[in-house]
């Protein structure tokens, strides 16, 4: 975990996140920031006194690493964490942030890996509320010093935002993207963390075990230092660098290891004007081979790579050796640049394709499969949140555009708290799954069965480049019960199998649903309201006319549908 590097913006957009203005941020010594990262090993790594354990110690040891030979790619989802301070019913701060939390599958797979992810979480939220404890303070002093006549309160505020660099068998990585604006100073300040991870044992990977010489980069960094919205050259590059290289803070440098190289990380105003915005620079592993130890290089698998709209991303898409530039921007009837989005276009160089999209915003994601097929996926939202996702196709650097999935997104869902009975915010977390494999990804889309809600299904990118599902029923993400109004005749499923036994049972009047699964179109999968020992149906539905089960209107047979535009 790298240090956060406090600098002045007005606004800037990277990978999708908004950077809004903010002030002042103190920055933590690099050591502190080294010894978290040494606590976080002593935690996760096996140590001579774990190898000398008792014989039940020695057990879940050995289940552990036999767990972890198992590889696989250490799939994650994104958790946000939201915070909100209010006086005398006026909002005064605000904000959220991120922790990674790997699935089901990877955990168990990658037990040290694990173990590392969620003592790093517990730093991140240790940070993010004492940051958020100090813009609240602002806030509050800020109000209480506002004239009478300020029309508006400007609002304290803090973001943290996760975004992927690489995930695969031989590394994790992702960095850290936050943001803070306290009411009453002129800007606010950005800073990124860089996260490595080793996933077979949990450490995190230093810069010595991926370069030959780190403290010789310096030249090197400079080379490629760039701005990272249009690429332009940052003039005595090699003065800026003075602090990291020359000055003994390189543990304060902030950088990440994605599918071909390391790129190295400078935020806004932190060697250059603040008018340069965020600043990297990309060392390739086979364009600079001597530079590197061998024991990271380029990812063998397919890969994702979030991209930020109106900027230039450089990739060798055709794999002769030279980069494309591929860029993603939104199009506009005349009259109407601030309202919606048009259109998508997509260029590669000179190369363009369009298609037409109403939106209000977008996110693209860039797809490489393992046996080598490009596309962009572009994730947009329309009225009521309601998501679509264009898919364009990219070969012989020509783009085109393959199809669209009305309805579907990015898989998300909300699981709030409840403390005493009481909605708690603090409690609540929105859960996200960003794109990360191409071989395995999860999608959700709007539903209408019975209710509105998400339903949520893994994918592979099929042979056309169109998601192509690896599931024929959606997990549904909804906090909706229905309550049975009527007696009502439907399948037993096996939760031991998961699936229909054909053997028909009729539910009594008064039992409570929860939704679990449904193939989208005329079935829903519920568990009863004990979901540790209760049963599971599976009701048929008639939309030929409306809802119906068994022949009734769906309002008469169920108590809480709930529908939602």
């Amino acid at each position: 975990m790298k240090k956060i590097i406090a600098t002045a913006v007005i606004a800037t957009i990277m990978a999708g996140s908004l950077l809004g203005c903010g002030a002042g941020q103190d920055q933590k010594p690099a050591s502190q920031d080294t010894a978290q990262s040494e606590a976080v090993q002593e935690q996760t790594e096996p140590s001579q006194e774990q190898q000398a354990q008792p014989e039940g110690s020695q057990e879940e040891a050995a289940q552990a690493i036999e767990a972890e030979s198992e590889a696989v790619r250490p799939a994650y989802k994104l958790q946000s964490h939201s915070r909100m301070e209010e006086k005398d019913l006026t909002l005064i701060a605000s904000g959220s942030y991120d922790t990674v939390r790997l699935t089901e599958e990877t955990a168990m797979n990658n037990v040290y890996l694990n173990k590392a992810i969620e003592t790093e979480n517990d730093l991140i939220a240790e940070k993010y509320e004492k940051s958020f404890a100090e813009v609240k303070e602002a806030a509050e002093n800020a109000l209480a010093e506002q004239r009478e006549d300020t029309e508006e309160f400007p609002v304290g505020n803090m973001e943290g935002k996760i975004i992927p660099a690489r995930c695969d068998q031989s590394v994790l990585s992702f960095y850290e993207v936050t943001s803070l604006y306290y009411p009453g100073a002129a800007h606010g300040t950005v800073g990124y963390s860089g996260y490595n991870y080793n996933p077979e044992n949990g450490a995190q990977i230093t810069l010595a075990e991926v370069f030959t010489d780190p403290a010789a980069l310096k030249p090197v960094v400079a080379k490629y230092l760039r701005a990272q919205a249009d690429g332009s050259p940052i003039e005595d590059a090699e003065d800026a660098l003075q602090y990291y290289f020359d000055e003994g803070n390189m543990d304060a440098l902030t950088w990440v290891i994605d599918q071909d190289g390391v790129t190295f990380l400078f935020a806004p105003s932190d060697i250059a004007p603040y008018a340069m915005g965020t600043l990297e620079a990309k060392i390739y592993f086979d364009r600079e081979p001597s530079l590197f130890t061998g024991n990271y290089g380029p990812s063998k698998e397919g890969y994702v790579k979030p991209l930020s709209p109106y900027t230039e991303m450089t990739v060798d898409l055709d794999g002769d050796g030279s980069d494309e530039k591929l860029s993603v921007t939104g199009t506009y009837e005349e009259g109407n640049e601030i309202y919606a989005y048009s259109g998508i276009q997509i260029s590669v160089g000179d190369q363009v394709c369009t298609a037409e999209q109403y939106c209000f915003s977008m996110q693209p994601w860039f797809v490489h499969t393992e046996d080598g097929r490009n596309y962009v996926y572009v994730v947009t939202s329309t009225d009521n949140d309601y998501p679509e996702l264009t898919v364009f196709a990219i070969k012989d650097n020509v783009p085109s555009l393959v199809g669209k999935m009305e309805g579907t997104g990015l898989a998300s869902a909300f699981h709030p708290a409840y403390v005493d009975g009481e909605y708690s915010l603090e409690q609540s977390i929105n859960e996200r799954y960003p794109l990360i494999d191409p071989s395995k990804f999860a999608l959700g889309t709007r539903m209408q069965l019975m209710s509105t809600y998400s339903g949520r299904r893994f994918y592979k990118a099929g042979e056309d480049g169109m998601p192509a599902p690896l599931t024929d029923l959606y997990e549904i993400d909804a906090d909706i019960t229905l309550t049975t109004l009527v007696p009502v005749k439907a399948e037993v499923v096996d939760l031991s199998k998961e699936e229909s036994t054909g053997e028909e049972k009729e539910i009594p009047v008064g039992t409570k649903l929860n939704f679990w699964r449904t193939n989208g179109t005329d079935t829903v999968d519920f568990r009863t309201d004990d979901m540790e020992t209760g049963e599971a149906f599976r009701v048929k539905v008639d939309t030929s006319d409306g809802q119906t089960v068994n022949g009734i209107k769906l309002d008469e047979a169920f108590d809480g549908t709930v529908f939602g535009g």
